[in-house]
């Protein structure tokens, strides 16, 4: 089987490649945000705040804008911002090795030949949790450093954070339908189990 399934040897291989690949993606996320001098923010207006001026330009209610805000300009609260920055590509990190680690975990039961134990259910199941967790743990964090870029910046009458729930729907639909797929397998396994017992 391929991607890793072949063998429990291959299997080790592939999640070791796919667990150095997370780091190294979150270490160079690390190392761009740290060498940038500019910090992002996608703003909104308040809930029942008039259209405002902002930086140029004209923010209107139900729309956005994307700020690239110089670190220097938030020295107020750049400690907390960088905290929050740093923290959720390190808990993003972490969240995508302990689900590779699960994966892991589950392909060695299918090599084994147990893809239905109860442990593999376990695996299942967090794999699902680690898929709908990572976009709302890291989008949070997100959220509160946009909201101290607003803070910085003494927007908080006119301006609130902009951030997409669409990312957070979309796993937690996956990882519901990982479960669905799980459940419905064990469930036809068992039922040719019990066709052939009868046969």
């Amino acid at each position: 089987m391929a991607y890793g399934l072949g063998s429990a040897r291959a299997n080790k291989w592939a999640m070791a490649f796919y667990a150095a690949a997370a780091v190294v993606w979150s270490g160079r996320r690390l190392w761009q945000y740290h060498s940038s001098e500019d910090v992002l923010a996608r703003l909104e207006l308040q809930s029942g705040t008039p259209p405002a001026e902002l930086f140029g330009g004209r923010l209107e209610p139900g729309n956005s804008i994307e700020l690239s805000v110089p670190k220097a300009d938030l020295t107020r609260l750049m400690g907390i911002i960088d905290f929050l920055r740093y923290g959720s590509i390190v808990v993003g990190m972490v969240i995508i090795l302990v689900g590779l680690l699960f994966v892991y975990r589950f392909c060695d039961r299918v090599i084994m030949g147990n893809p239905f134990t109860n442990a593999a259910r376990t695996d299942v199941v967090m794999i699902g949790v680690c898929i709908a967790v990572y976009p709302a743990i890291t989008g949070f964090m997100n959220l509160l450093g946009t909201n101290s870029v607003v803070g910085a910046l003494e927007l908080s009458d006119v301006a609130t954070s902009s951030i997409s729930t669409v990312g957070l729907y979309v796993a937690v639909v996956v990882a519901v339908f990982l479960q669905f797929v799980y459940a419905t397998i064990t469930q036809g396994t068992k039922l040719a189990r019990d066709a052939e017992g009868l046969v």
